[in-house]
C-alpha cells in the first residue's frame, strides 16, 4: 500500500498529525499518527516478569497493535512500521545508550517471504550499534503447540560468540507472546560478566499485572 511521505499525514488515518491534540499538544507535538491514533495504541512504558526476565514493554498488544503489525509485517507496508516508536526514539536512544542492539531473529524462509527484516525496519531510526548473530530454523512458530514453544531454543542458534564479550547488550522483539523466544536468545548471549537487557514493542495480556 502506498503511503503519502508528508509528515503533516498520520500514516493510519491519512488526516493531519495534529488531529486530537489538546492546546498543550499542539505545540510540542512529534509524532507520525495523528493523536486520535496515537491514543488507540495503549502504552505501558514499564518492565514485567516474563518467564523470570525483565521485559520492558512499550504497548500492550491489543487488537489494533496486531492489525497494524500484520499490515507492516505481512503486508509489507514498510512506511507503517516508522508509527511505533517514531514518539520514543529518544528515550531509546538515552535510555539504552552503549548498548549494543540484537534482535530476535524470524527463521530464514520467513524472511525470505516478506522480503525483509521487521525489527531491522523498526528499529532503523536509532543510532545504537546493532549486531546480527541470532538465526532461527525453518519452522512456524504459529504451528507448534505449547510444548514445543516452550522448546524453542533447541531451534534458536547463536552463530557469532562475539556478541558475548560485548558489555552492554539489548535484546529487541516486536511482539512477546509466551516469551519462549526471548528466553531461549537471552540464554544464548547472557554471560555472568554481561549485562543483557530486553525491550519488546508489543506485550501479550497475559503477561501484564
Amino acid at each position: 500500500m502506498h503511503r503519502s511521505t508528508n509528515t503533516g499525514e498520520c500514516l493510519v488515518c491519512f488526516k493531519s498529525v495534529l488531529n486530537g491534540l489538546n492546546l498543550f499538544e499542539l505545540i510540542v507535538y512529534d509524532d507520525v499518527l495523528c493523536g486520535y491514533c496515537r491514543k488507540q495504541l495503549v502504552q505501558l512504558n514499564q518492565s514485567y516478569d516474563v518467564n523470570g526476565l525483565s521485559v520492558y514493554a512499550f504497548y500492550r498488544y491489543n487488537k489494533v497493535l496486531e492489525k497494524w503489525m500484520y499490515q507492516f509485517k505481512e503486508n509489507k507496508d514498510e512506511t507503517l512500521g516508522k508509527c511505533f516508536i517514531y514518539n520514543l526514539k529518544r528515550w531509546i536512544e538515552w535510555e539504552y545508550r552503549g548498548y549494543v542492539l540484537v534482535f530476535v531473529p524470524s527463521s530464514i524462509e520467513k524472511t525470505r517471504e516478506r522480503g525483509f527484516l521487521p525489527l531491522s525496519s523498526l528499529f532503523s531510526s536509532i543510532t545504537l550499534d546493532r549486531r546480527d548473530c541470532l538465526v532461527k530454523d525453518n519452522i512456524k512458530q504459529s504451528k507448534l503447540n505449547r510444548m514445543e514453544r516452550s522448546e524453542i531454543q533447541s531451534y534458536i542458534h547463536l552463530y557469532d560468540e562475539s556478541i558475548r564479550l560485548c558489555p552492554k547488550v539489548l535484546l529487541v522483539d516486536d511482539v512477546c507472546t509466551t516469551g519462549a523466544s526471548l528466553k531461549a536468545c537471552y540464554d544464548l548471549i547472557k554471560t555472568k560478566d554481561n549485562l543483557v537487557k530486553i525491550c519488546v514493542i508489543g506485550l501479550n495480556e497475559s503477561w501484564i499485572r
